[in-house]
């Protein structure tokens, strides 16, 4: 049995629906359904239910699936641990950026760094949203540059700076032309979120009754940014978002009344961490105080 078979069946019992799953697999229709057909011939079983219309998972396959989730995790912690080895081999250090990472600091930081430590090789790359921490702690990668507000359980947070945030209201909405907002004014509107993990992208009252319910979790800026103008939702962007990325055209920034403030930090797994990632903290904290002309609220000392 092959560890593709198992992700094909995953992917269709998430989605029910073969040309869905075939676009997210990169495989054709046919060419998934012949997989699904020879993963049932070989386990015994049938997994699904189907005719034209519709696709079902049975109950079979409902209880094979949560076995199959079970080694593909179990597969994915493999690559990963494999992963970290080679990456101490070649002295490799593995950064995800979480959206505006430390804003105007990311490339200063990074360059500081190599320059630093000559022989180390940096592999950079733009964490997808939905995978929340968990890349980070499953070893997938050795330090996240990413805003922060609270201590997260695994994770070694190191503050570099804070800075105001923004609500992101659609060009149209009520309030958009308001000079600020009361945030309990939009709780009851549907809100986008990147982490459902972190305070800050709830309006700062996680737990709260009179918290804002979180209808989406975006993959990225963009993606944030696209489902506020056309989707009608209502979100929080550190404003360094604006300077970094070009501002949305269906997006107004608008002050909340009382003023929230997010937390670009390096963050790095408290336990089996790479030797490398406190190293790069350290840098990235000298390199905000020496930051200078920077508009930030306060540089973390």
């Amino acid at each position: 049995m092959e560890l593709r078979s198992l992700r094909h069946f995953s992917a269709l019992a998430e989605t029910l629906n073969y040309r869905v799953a075939a676009e997210c697999l990169h495989l054709t229709q046919p060419a998934l359904t012949r997989s699904i057909a020879a993963l049932e011939r070989e386990l015994g079983v049938q997994l699904f239910d189907r005719d034209k219309r519709h696709v079902a998972l049975t109950a079979d396959g409902a209880e094979l699936l949560e076995r199959a989730g079970e080694v593909l995790a179990d597969a994915d912690r493999l690559a990963a641990a494999a992963d970290a080895i080679r990456a101490r081999r070649r002295d490799e250090v593995r950064v995800a950026l979480y959206g505006v990472a430390l804003a105007e600091l990311t490339h200063p930081v990074i360059e500081a760094f190599c320059e630093r430590y000559p022989r180390a090789t940096i592999r950079v790359h733009e964490a997808d949203f939905h995978q929340g921490h968990a890349p980070l702690l499953a070893g997938e990668c050795d330090v996240a540059l990413l805003c922060l507000n609270v201590d997260m359980p695994g994770l070694t947070r190191v503050p570099i700076f804070t800075e105001p945030v923004s609500l992101a209201l659609w060009k149209g909405h009520p309030l958009a032309s308001a000079a600020a907002v009361d945030m309990t004014e939009v709780y009851d509107q549907p809100w986008v979120t990147p982490n459902p993990g972190d305070d800050l992208w709830v309006g700062g009252r996680h737990g709260d009754h009179d918290a804002p319910t979180v209808d989406s979790h975006a993959r990225s800026v963009l993606d944030m940014s696209s489902k506020i103008a056309y989707q009608h939702m209502v979100g929080l962007m550190p404003l360094s978002g604006a300077r970094m990325f070009p501002p949305h055209p269906g997006v107004e920034a608008v002050a909340p009344k009382e003023p929230l403030h997010a937390v670009a930090a390096v963050a790095y797994p408290r336990t089996g961490h790479s030797p490398a990632a406190p190293a790069f903290a350290e840098v990235a904290r000298r390199v905000a105080r020496r930051a200078t002309g920077v508009p930030y609220a306060e540089i973390s000392r």
